[in-house]
């Protein structure tokens, strides 16, 4: 009976694995500029609508953790690498006659963007204030009166304007709410625990290296023909100084073309069609997703105090009774960590095949504004579990490898050892 039953859960298993995979995900993104901007994609509330909450249960609590919203670009290269290089072509006579009209169709932008970079943009406070709306709306029990809202944020600016956005469009709704927002170091466990040597608490990573091995310059250069691109801008591309290797060259265009999106309607966009054929922005994506799955896998081993702060901190509100929620506020890298830990929608399904990639590991689900919600129902009758609904960017999401009680709803109990036995496979949590 016992092996009957590992064969029927590896069975399962395999099944949650391949209905997690996203077939046909190359299709979308050609078809898609916003999905090809990856990172840069903006949040959408255009989401199926919820499923009704289980029988005899009321919710009670929520507890989240969500990335800043639309920004100018994080760091002056997106502006600077082209804007330098183009004004060095042309004093050397190497812009192409589309170069020179990029140049001068840029010009303007960078002087409305020079000193706002890493800035929260318009559109960014604006997507924070609708999230809350949505969660109030959705879940308007959570936030009746009396309710405490206690929210946390990393030690960066456009995270901070975030956290006091969606914070101010909660009291404004339910001005009776208890609303409380930090930011010290020791919130930096629940927030960005991947900060690096700032922070003292960091746990140690224990699991093994990335499992695609192939060199992200070599993939690039199967994926992409840069010198292609580069020749629309340049003369003689192999004549310019970018300041970066040829890998940081295609990204900082590649952001610089997906960061127009959280600018639209408050910057006045230029005409930058030209860089890209439609074909090279979807494989530019291809490479970029591939460079970030790199760079964000091992940021698993660090990011697992987060699940622990959501524990503990739910395990509180349920022994206090107290309804309201638990906020976070931070950063794509750090969202797309809780997605592999978590096995979150197949999210932390193993790839050691980089053509494969794009089939699990999508960056552009970590969107400006993403974020993670789980929904705490208490039951209205004594003895009944507490039960656990997770959204995903407003849409009901699952943990790969753990079987709900009912739906879309997992038993707290179960879905805690869950998340206890997946943060244990990554990281060694130190003494204090």
């Amino acid at each position: 009976m016992k092996r009957l039953s590992a064969i029927f859960l590896a069975v399962l298993l395999c099944c949650l694995y391949a209905a997690a995979q996203r077939t046909g995900v190359w299709e979308e993104v050609r078809a898609d500029h916003r999905l090809a901007s990856g990172l840069d994609n903006v949040y959408s509330f255009n989401v199926p609508a919820l499923s009704k909450r289980p029988r005899g249960y009321r919710e009670f609590y929520v507890s989240h953790y969500g990335r800043h919203g639309s920004r100018y670009a994080y760091t002056a290269k997106t502006y600077n690498c082209l804007k330098n290089a183009m004004e060095a072509a042309s004093a050397d006579d190497n812009l192409t006659e589309y170069g020179k009209f990029l140049k001068e169709e840029l010009a303007p932008f960078f002087r409305t963007v020079e000193y706002r970079v890493g800035d929260l943009s318009p559109l960014g406070w604006q997507q924070q204030k609708r999230i809350a709306q949505v969660m109030v709306k959705s879940f308007p029990r959570a936030f009746r009166r009396g309710a405490v809202v206690d929210a946390c944020v990393s030690p960066s600016m456009r995270s901070a304007m975030s956290m006091t956005s969606f914070c101010l469009s909660l009291g404004q709704l339910r001005p009776k709410m208890s609303i409380y927002e930090h930011q010290s170091t020791e919130d930096i466990q629940a927030t960005r625990p991947n900060l690096g040597g700032h922070n003292p608490f960091a746990y140690n990573s224990i699991f093994p290296p990335c499992p695609c091995t192939e060199p992200v310059a070599d993939y690039l250069e199967r994926k992409l023909d840069l010198d292609a691109i580069l020749g629309r801008i340049f003369k003689d591309p192999q004549k310019i100084d970018f300041g970066a290797t040829r890998i940081w060259i295609a990204d900082y265009l590649y952001m610089l073309v997906g960061g127009m999106h959280s600018l639209e309607g408050y910057v006045d966009i230029p005409d930058v069609s030209g860089i890209f054929t439609n074909e090279e922005y979807a494989a530019m994506w291809e490479v970029d997703n591939y460079l970030r799955y790199h760079e964000y896998y091992k940021y698993q081993g660090t990011c697992c105090s987060i699940y622990d702060d959501i524990i503990a901190k739910a395990d509180a509100r349920i022994a206090s009774g107290k309804r309201g929620a638990d906020l976070r506020f931070g950063h794509d890298h750090v969202m797309m960590a809780l997605l592999m830990i978590a096995d979150i929608n197949g999210f932390g399904h193993p790839v050691d095949n980089a053509d494969d990639l794009a089939l699990w590991f999508q960056t552009f689900e970590s969107k400006m504004g993403t974020n993670l919600q789980l929904v705490f129902y208490k039951p209205c009758r004594k003895g009944k579990p507490i039960l656990v609904k997770l959204l995903f960017n407003g849409v009901e999401a699952r943990f790969s490898g753990l079987e709900p009680v009912n739906g879309p709803y997992y038993d707290w109990e179960d879905l805690k050892e869950f998340l206890n036995s997946r943060t244990a496979l990554f990281c060694d949590r130190p003494s204090r």
